[in-house]
């Protein structure tokens, strides 16, 4: 786990490892990824909505060990009060507010992702507009830069080019530091095999504009 003491960009740093920590499903990696997120002041708020946002990048098993975890070292009071009501406008909504920040993530590229996606499986598109980027991406408790400095973390552990170049431009196309990319693959580069590699090359094409 890289030590962020006195090095800039610590807070958005923190929420790519525990990113990252979640994608090795390992306790003991998690634990310490939380620690180190405490210890650069990021709230159990934050954190949780880490592990709500890696289900759509690592799937609801991965979620379900990270929310486990977080749950066994900051127990929270029963969210279930919480919860906002779901009405029949709800997916006009949530397809209107994740398609704002989906174009604004994937910039010119949205109108061929779109496309391709709904050639090959339209179902797929709704549902990521809706679940990923209306409902998650869009949550209050993190803004847009560390969501995608988040996602950069999931993909780096993972190592699929396709997503990683997307995430890596969708983090910059926000507004994130060119410097802060490229310290997020230096942090989890080494843990991440191939994914490291992938990411600073990528990095080479988009990140130096």
């Amino acid at each position: 786990m890289a030590a962020l003491t006195s090095q800039p960009f610590a807070v958005p740093r923190a929420i790519a490892l525990y990113a990252a920590s979640i994608a090795t499903g390992d306790d003991d990696t998690m634990i310490a990824a939380l620690a180190l997120g405490r210890k650069h002041a990021l709230d159990r708020d934050a954190l949780y909505e880490v592990v709500l946002q890696s289900y759509l990048f690592l799937g609801f098993p991965r979620m379900l060990l990270a929310a486990d975890v977080l749950n066994r070292e900051l127990p929270a009071m029963s969210r279930r009060d919480a919860l906002p009501s779901v009405g029949g406008d709800d997916f006009d909504r949530y397809m209107n507010i994740g398609e704002v920040l989906c174009r604004e993530i994937y910039g010119t590229a949205y109108e061929p992702l779109r496309a391709r996606i709904e050639s090959m499986a339209p179902e797929v598109f709704r549902w990521m507009i809706v679940e990923g980027y209306g409902k998650v991406m869009s949550r209050p408790g993190l803004g847009k830069v560390e969501r995608e400095i988040a996602s950069v973390g999931f993909h780096l552990m993972e190592g699929y080019e396709q997503p990683l170049f997307s995430h890596i431009r969708g983090a910059l196309n926000v507004g994130a530091p060119a410097a802060l990319v490229a310290a997020v693959i230096d942090d989890i580069g080494p843990a991440s095999g191939d994914g490291g590699e992938t990411a600073r090359r990528i990095f080479q094409k988009v990140g130096a504009r």
